[in-house]
């Protein structure tokens, strides 16, 4: 079991050079502000399932430790992971509400795009959108396979749970949770890539929207 904290979010520094500037910024800077406060309850989930993981994985490897003697140790921590496989499940809840309230906030970059009269800035607020809409996406891949795991742990824990269990069985239980957690890996990576890479759009963008009032 590892760590899977989605650890990168879109920045707030919009740093827009006029107050009262053109239309275009106007309406972006306000899109844009609009999406990073929609997205906090996600960001402040970040920290509370970092714990909840940390902590699971603390009891999952003194589970390992124990001996057969020690079987209401072993029921003792098995249940506490369950309980906190249950935690991270709500925090994801909340983590995919609030992603989904950002997806809808953004969607009014339509009409940013449509009263940009700039046939440039029109395709690089474009470009923005289609980065944004793919980080979006691999959120809720992620989200999709972080239950899966989610659910093959509960399942290790419940056999834990049961000492009639035999060795062979948690070991191909193992196994299954360990490919998940490479797939659940390799969905954090693929978010925070396409979160780094709205990041660098956007600011680029801004640069040269500031660049253009000088």
């Amino acid at each position: 079991m590892k760590r899977y904290i989605l650890t990168a979010g879109i920045s707030s520094a919009l740093l827009l050079s006029a107050c009262s500037g053109p239309s275009t910024e106007e309406q972006l800077d306000a899109v844009l502000k609009d999406t990073f406060d929609a997205e906090s309850d996600y960001r402040d989930t970040q920290s509370q399932m970092e714990e909840l993981e940390s902590s699971e994985q603390e009891k999952f490897e003194s589970i390992m430790a124990l001996t057969q003697e020690q079987q209401e140790d072993v029921r003792t921590n098995a249940e506490e992971a369950l309980a906190s496989v249950d935690e991270r499940l709500e925090l994801l809840e909340t983590e995919k509400a609030s992603i989904d309230s950002a997806e809808e906030v953004f969607q009014e970059i339509d009409t940013v795009i449509e009263e940009t009269e700039e046939e440039d800035l029109k395709s690089d607020l474009t470009a923005l959108k289609t980065t944004m809409n793919e980080r979006f996406d691999a959120h809720e891949q992620f989200a999709a396979v972080y239950e899966e795991l989610a659910a093959e742990q509960k399942e290790l824990y419940e056999l834990l749970l049961n000492e009639e269990t035999e060795l062979q069985v948690l070991q191909e239980k193992t196994v299954t949770v360990n490919d998940k957690n490479q797939e659940v890996q390799n969905a954090v990576t693929a978010f925070n890539e396409q979160t780094e890479q709205f990041n660098e759009m956007k600011n680029n963008l801004i640069e040269k929207m500031n660049a253009d009032n000088e």
